[in-house]
C-alpha cells in the first residue's frame, strides 16, 4: 500500500504541469511527508452542466481541488474508523465504498513519488522513496467523493489512491503499488464521459506496469515514520 507520498511542487506548478484550467480554493502547498487524513491536491474533469443520472453535459473544465487523503463515501453517517487511503483496483467494483465513485467520480492525484517499507531478514523495516526525479511527477488514479456532515451540513471533498500487485522492478521492496497513469490512460481515467469499468480498471493497471519501467528509488532514514517530521531531508539517499 501507499501509506506516506511527497508533492515536491507548488499547486502553481502542478496547474502547469497538469494544464489545468483553475484552482478551486486554497491548494495544499509542498509537503515532503503527506499522511492519511492530511490535505492533498487532486485534478479532476467537470462540467458545467450534468443530466439527471449525474452524467456530464458539453465541455469540461479541469480544476485543481484540495481533499481529504481518506476517502469518506456519500452514505457514511459519520467519519469514524480507520481512513480509506487506498483501495485495491483488482476488487474496487465490488467495494460499496468505492463502486459508485469509480463509475464517474475519477481523479487524479498528483505526486512527485512515494515511500514504501521493505521488510529485512531480521523483521526490521527500511523506508525507500520512490520517485520520478527531481523535475518529474507521478499521476497517481484516485477517486473522489462528497460527504454532507449531517450534522452542521459542511460538505467534505475527500479522496482515495489506488493500488495493484506490484510491478516487477519494485517486487523486492513491497508487493503492492500505486496505480500510475500513463498520458493516454490519464485521460481516459479523468473524463467523467467515460463510466468507470473493468475495461478501464484493466487499462490504468496495465499502463501503470509502463511507469513502472521507468521510476528511480532509493533508501531514505527512518525520520519518514514520523509524522511531525517534514522537509527535503526525508527523501536524500542514505
Amino acid at each position: 500500500m501507499c501509506g506516506r507520498f511527497v508533492v515536491a511542487k507548488t499547486v502553481g506548478e502542478i496547474l502547469t504541469i497538469f494544464e489545468a484550467d483553475e484552482i478551486v480554493g486554497e491548494g495544499p502547498g509542498i509537503s515532503y511527508n503527506i499522511a492519511p487524513t492530511q490535505p492533498i491536491a487532486i485534478v479532476v474533469d467537470r462540467s458545467f452542466e450534468k443530466e439527471a443520472d449525474g452524467s456530464p453535459i458539453g465541455e469540461l473544465h479541469r480544476e485543481i481541488h484540495s481533499a481529504r487523503w481518506g476517502l469518506v463515501p456519500r452514505w457514511a453517517k459519520a467519519i469514524e474508523g480507520a481512513p480509506l487511503i487506498n483501495g485495491r483496483i483488482e476488487s474496487i467494483l465490488e467495494k460499496p465504498s468505492f463502486r459508485d465513485s469509480v463509475i464517474r467520480r475519477r481523479c487524479v492525484i498528483p505526486a512527485s513519488g512515494y515511500y514504501e517499507w521493505q521488510v529485512l531478514p531480521d523483521g526490521t523495516k527500511q523506508p525507500f522513496y520512490i520517485h520520478a526525479g527531481d523535475e518529474g511527477m507521478f499521476a497517481l488514479a484516485g477517486l473522489y467523493e462528497w460527504w454532507k456532515n449531517p450534522v452542521d451540513g459542511q460538505w467534505l471533498l475527500s479522496a482515495t489512491t489506488l493500488t495493484k500487485d506490484t510491478a516487477p522492478e519494485l517486487a523486492h521492496i513491497h508487493d503492492r503499488n500505486p496505480v500510475l497513469l500513463t498520458p493516454d490512460t490519464f485521460e481516459a481515467w479523468i473524463d467523467p464521459h467515460i463510466e468507470g469499468d473493468l475495461d478501464l480498471l484493466k487499462a490504468a493497471a496495465a499502463g501503470s506496469d509502463e511507469v513502472m519501467q521507468e521510476v528511480l528509488f532509493q533508501a531514505v532514514g527512518q525520520d519518514v515514520g514520523k509524522v511531525r517530521v517534514n522537509n527535503e531531508d526525508l527523501i536524500k539517499a542514505i
